[in-house]
């Protein structure tokens, strides 16, 4: 028969209740220290998911765009490539323009074919293996213009007044003051920009020129503003001609530079002298031994002129 709580000892009881609450302490504790590590696994967590939500939007970012090459400025037409205005950027991937270039090697030692603007992605349909033909406009100085004028064998000096070449513009014309022939300097030392609409600098030591032919063709020439003024108006006024000039020859000739008709070195012509003879006095004529005849006239200062033999006595 079992014994009941109540029917225990007194030190017995005590004894219980003494692991009761050892028991219950105990458990406390163990409770304590559950709840502790919990909160401190819940905060890690949490942590980590913040964590992994940061990088989570970074890879998406990265994710979401691609390398590609632009020019850090603005990239004039015909320049070549280089490292130094170039670089690479983040563009969003569904954002590409076709043709992107998207290495550095997709660039490098190219040319410029278009003008590339600033911060945008380098188009490979934009570069060229090799320098691009330039118009002649990207080759006038600020304040210069472009004057073409029409020229053949002679006033183009044969054909040798080709791209690159420094000429003198002359203009002959009659002077409606005094009707005299006029050679003037209307432009010193323009520049040929192109004979016969080849702009292309031939070499000097090739002995390349234009067509040498008599028909017409043309030539234009970099000017400054006020020069093309005066070509304009030369031509309305007679002959232009191209005078070329040495290679290294940019000095302005200086003296005189004007000529006309009336400076040339022509001897004076002198109207010859007609001698008036006088009246003569009288004639004599008689017939010598030989049988010849002699004729005499008896001139003002009474000499006798032996006609015949056109002496005097």
């Amino acid at each position: 028969m079992g014994v009941g709580f109540g029917a225990m000892s007194g030190p017995a009881r005590r004894a219980s209740i003494q692991r009761q609450r050892l028991l219950f302490l105990g458990g406390s504790v163990l409770l304590f220290v559950v709840l502790v590590l919990g909160a401190v696994f819940l905060t890690q967590s949490q942590s980590v998911a913040r964590s992994n939500v940061s990088v989570e939007s970074q890879d998406e970012v990265t994710l979401g765009t691609v390398v590609l090459i632009a020019a850090n400025s603005k990239i004039p037409k015909g320049t070549k490539i280089t490292a130094a205005n170039i670089r690479e950027v983040h563009w969003p991937r569904d954002q590409v323009p076709e043709g992107a270039a998207r290495t550095l090697e997709d660039v490098d030692n190219m040319f410029a074919s278009a003008t590339l603007p600033e911060n945008q992605p380098i188009l490979r349909s934009a570069l060229s293996s090799t320098a691009p033909s330039l118009g002649i406009d990207h080759s006038l100085p600020p304040g210069h213009r472009a004057v073409t004028i029409n020229v053949n064998a002679t006033t183009g000096v044969e054909g040798w007044a080709t791209a690159g070449a420094h000429v003198d513009v002359l203009l002959t014309y009659l002077d409606p003051k005094d009707g005299v022939s006029k050679t003037i300097v209307v432009v010193e030392n323009a520049v040929v920009l192109s004979f016969g609409g080849n702009a292309k600098t031939p070499d000097r030591d090739d002995a390349s020129r234009g067509s040498p032919s008599s028909e017409i063709s043309t030539a234009t020439l970099d000017v400054q503003f006020t020069d093309s003024l005066k070509i304009q108006t030369a031509l309305a006024m007679g002959r232009i001609t191209l005078a070329l000039r040495g290679k290294d020859d940019v000095t302005s000739p200086g003296g005189n530079s004007q000529f006309d008709a009336s400076q040339f070195n022509q001897p004076k012509r002198v109207a010859p002298t007609i001698q008036k003879k006088d009246k003569p006095k009288g004639f004599a004529k008689f017939t010598g031994p030989s049988g010849a005849e002699h004729e005499y006239t008896l001139g003002s200062d009474d000499r006798w002129q032996n006609e015949s033999q056109d002496g005097a006595y």
